[in-house]
């Protein structure tokens, strides 16, 4: 593999992880609503949607619009971490960073 296939896969996985989590921290919020105890603001929906787009900007990085997905990863990365989720948004930060270094890596 090439130094930017490299950095690419390794954005793709980062990527990956950080909007699942991102997903899934709404999904654990589910038999709360069930019960009654809690309720789903904009928040809610504006985490999930920052998940799903993680991960398709990752898969656009993987396909090899680097500089794209590198900065759709970047901006939802600063979302993330403005809404609280800091662990995942440092993960979705750092995969945009990937992505935007991939195509300067000389083979």
């Amino acid at each position: 593999m090439k130094g930017r296939q490299v950095l690419a896969l390794i954005a793709l996985v980062l990527g990956i992880v950080g909007g699942v989590l991102l997903c899934m921290s709404v999904f654990d919020a589910i038999p709360r609503l069930l019960e009654g105890r809690a309720h789903v603001g904009v928040e809610s929906f504006v985490i999930v949607g920052v998940g799903v787009v993680t991960i398709i900007s990752s898969v656009i990085i993987w396909k090899g619009s680097y500089f794209a997905g590198g900065l759709i990863n970047i901006v939802l990365g600063v979302i993330a971490i403005y809404y609280g989720k800091d662990s995942e948004g440092i993960m979705v930060l750092i995969s945009g960073v990937l992505g935007v270094v991939a195509p300067q890596v000389k083979d």
